[in-house]
């Protein structure tokens, strides 16, 4: 059974594709036959898993790649019993690998994949935007890491429109510009009246600046806004910050950084299967970084299939 290698060939701005040159004799070191697939513009990862999950056998997968290559590829593979997933992290924020505690060494990441067995087993969550459709249905998207409404996705949204984010990625800062347009955010953007549906209760927070909901602890390159969100749990965590002053606000993100920040004021956490918002005005949402719109109305939850990792 070969291992299908899927890179994105322009990834990290070519990163991505140096370094699969440069992986690729751990294959040959090992004997370990492997295919290659190149993603396009108008052949994705996502359109690569899912023509390779959709024959109905078991199929080994590798895609190297950033966070938000990986939240394609969640989302094209079709059947999760049948697919076992690897991945070698190649990308701004690489929180997966963080969350997991993979080596640096990207070699032995591979040789730990090579012998096929699965190493563990993650949650999948899936964002409904209710007010979003395709194809005359609301729009869902799956999330390895996190799903955030407010100012991580208004952040995202913002540095990808950014003129300097190609120019540094190029030059290993990209991570720069997500600072420079959070505090851009963090100053202009409108607090919201956000009712939040978990566990059977309703809570309003008439003063919301961010609702992340988190599966993984780490995201935007290291934050910890869940601490302890666990992505073996069967539950999304979730951070909403409430009622908090801009200048306040900025005191929270480098606590957040540590997972320091519970506690604080205005900081809210919960855990749940199945988490529902609703919003006075639209609001920027993502998946894992990848911004889909503005919203008023989303849910999301933990899916039944399990993401089986090689890793």
């Amino acid at each position: 059974m070969a291992f299908h290698i899927i890179v994105n060939p322009a990834g990290a701005s070519g990163r991505a594709w140096e370094l699969w040159k440069k992986l690729e004799r751990v294959f040959r070191e090992n004997d370990s036959d492997y295919i290659v697939h190149r993603s396009t513009l108008d052949d994705s990862i996502g359109d690569i898993c899912k023509r390779l999950t959709s024959r109905g056998e078991h199929t080994d997968i590798v895609v190297i790649g950033g966070d938000g290559s990986l939240n394609d590829a969640v989302n094209g593979i079709v059947d999760f019993e049948n697919t076992y997933f690897g991945f070698v992290p190649c990308g701004t924020g690489n929180d997966m690998e963080r969350d997991m505690g993979l080596p640096d060494d990207k070699a032995e990441i591979i040789r730990r994949l090579l012998d096929g067995e699965v190493k563990r087993e993650a949650d999948i969550g899936e964002l409904t935007v209710h007010d979003i459709y395709e194809e005359g249905k609301p729009t869902k998207r799956r999330f390895n890491i996190s799903s955030d409404v407010g100012f991580g996705a208004a952040t995202c949204a913002y540095a990808d429109r950014s003129r300097l984010k190609p120019f540094l990625n190029k030059i290993g800062l990209g991570r720069l510009v997500y600072l420079i347009k959070a505090l851009n955010v963090c100053f202009t953007s409108k607090p919201a009246m956000v009712k939040v549906k978990c566990n059977g209760t309703v809570k309003f927070y008439k003063r919301c600046l961010s609702a992340i909901v988190m599966n993984h602890c780490h995201e935007g390159g290291g934050f910890k806004f869940c601490p302890d969100a666990d992505f073996t749990d069967g539950k999304l965590d979730i951070c909403i910050g409430n009622g908090i002053s801009k200048l306040a606000f900025l005191k929270v993100l480098p606590n957040a950084y540590k997972g320091s920040h519970v506690g604080m004021r205005g900081i809210y956490q919960d855990r749940a299967e199945k988490i529902e918002m609703f919003s006075d005005i639209p609001l920027w949402v993502h998946t894992d970084g990848e911004v889909l719109g503005m919203t008023r109305k989303v849910s999301m939850r933990i899916l039944p299939q399990k993401l089986k990792l090689l890793v």
